[in-house]
């Protein structure tokens, strides 16, 4: 059967095998210096009055050896509830070894990361930035055993209002942060590398899961949606601020739906003019060191696009005297452009030259634009779902669902056409 014992290890049997007495173990227990307590040398240990008087200790097998493991605590009774939780966790093969909650947060998010391997290197890229940035500076440092609910629930309310630890460029105060992010970090990241450590056995339970974040809206997606008249006002702007190009950047963003990074990754060998289709292939996206790199595109495969007949022609400027592994949308002297570039030079000053500056304006708009274009024009789930690009169908219902004309009385007008056509025939 599994035992855990208690040990005093200030108090011992005197040489011919006597344990202390009563009155020694009274006077011990009633003074605040022990070493003022009236206690004979006899039963004194050669650890009397160092360190926590009480040591819980059992045995565990380690490579089939058997091992003892102990812990000190100052008051018996606290040693006595840990060893009968020790008891009933071996008893229940549940016995974690708890100098494994000993493990430096940093060290396990290392290890966590590092067996990453099913995962796009952006996304990866960006966990390690929010490791560096965010998380390792709050709890970097600190061991498994410190890391607990109450101070994890504190720190979420520093990341909403701001005044969190951070390693930010340029000595930059610590801004409050959107629920979507503050998400990421403390769901995803954090609670990946706590899960992690879980399943290792190094913890007893994941603090993380029962910490609560803000709820993410849709307002915390700067939804803003688009006419027809200011896409084309602001790509007007961006030719004003660039070169013609940069404006058929813009409708082609908002009348495609394409993200940025995969307009921008897109060469002339993924359009066919002749069937209004884009293959996308390839986005730019972040390694997590601020470097962009080519990548697969966001839910990880390709998909092909629709082309509106109208931008065909300017298409086909752009592509006049290209090789298929030219880029479709190209800097002055051929080369890619770049996604943070572009929006620095070119679509920060068109939204500035356009009277936006103050609406929210993104470049993500412009996606979102298409899609109440498309929805407006009778787009079903599915077809949005295929051109945007959405992993499912759910998340683009989600995203967009308000969108969606309520059609009650049409659905019940047809079901009366359907009955009465029926009827006819019987």
């Amino acid at each position: 059967m599994a035992r855990a014992f208690v040990d005093d290890r200030w108090l011992k049997n005197d040489e011919d095998g006597n344990p202390p007495s009563r009155a020694a173990k009274q006077s011990l227990a009633n003074a605040k210096d022990p070493m003022k307590a009236n206690v004979p040398g006899k039963w004194r240990s050669a650890l009397y009055g160092q360190g926590s008087r009480w040591r819980c200790r059992w045995y565990t097998l380690r490579d089939g050896k058997r091992v003892q493991k102990s812990r000190n605590f100052a008051k018996l009774r606290d040693a006595e509830e840990y060893a009968a939780a020790i008891e009933d966790d071996i008893r229940r093969g549940k016995y974690r070894d708890p100098q494994q909650e000993l493990r430096i947060f940093r060290d396990v998010a290392s290890e966590w990361t590092d067996g990453k391997m099913d995962i796009k290197q952006g996304t990866l890229g960006r966990y390690r930035r929010e490791l560096r940035v965010y998380i390792n500076p709050k709890w970097g440092d600190r061991t498994l055993r410190e890391i607990q609910r109450d101070e994890l629930q504190q720190w979420v309310t520093q990341l909403t209002e701001g005044g969190y630890p951070a390693e930010l460029q340029d000595d930059r105060e610590s801004k409050p942060l959107s629920p979507r992010s503050i998400r990421n970090i403390v769901k995803v990241v954090m609670g990946g590398v706590m899960e992690f450590a879980l399943e290792h056995g190094w913890i007893g339970e994941n603090p993380i899961e029962k910490v609560t974040v803000p709820r993410i809206t849709q307002s915390d997606d700067d939804m803003v949606f688009l006419t027809v008249k200011e896409v084309e006002l602001l790509a007007g702007m961006a030719e004003r601020a660039g070169r013609p190009v940069d404006g058929l950047i813009v409708r082609w963003q908002a009348y495609t739906g394409a993200r940025i990074g995969e307009t921008l990754a897109l060469k002339c060998g993924d359009v066919d003019v002749d069937s209004r289709r884009a293959r996308i292939r390839r986005t730019w996206t972040d390694d997590g060191k601020g470097r962009l790199v080519l990548g697969t595109p966001k839910n990880g495969k390709p998909r092909s696009i629709a082309i509106p007949r109208f931008l065909i022609p300017s298409i086909e400027r752009q592509m006049e005297g290209m090789g298929d592994d030219d880029w479709l949308f190209r800097a002055a002297r051929g080369g890619n452009l770049w996604t943070n570039t572009w929006r620095t030079r070119v679509w920060r000053k068109a939204v500035r030259l356009a009277g936006m500056e103050d609406e929210g304006v993104t470049i993500h708009s412009l996606r979102h634009s298409y899609a109440s274009f498309a929805i407006a024009q009778g787009a079903d789930v599915k077809t949005l779902q295929m051109q945007l690009g959405h992993s499912s169908p759910s998340i683009t219902l989600n995203t967009y669902t308000a969108l969606w004309p309520e059609r009650l009385d049409d659905v019940a007008d047809a079901i009366g056409e359907l009955r009465a056509e029926q009827l006819k025939t019987v």
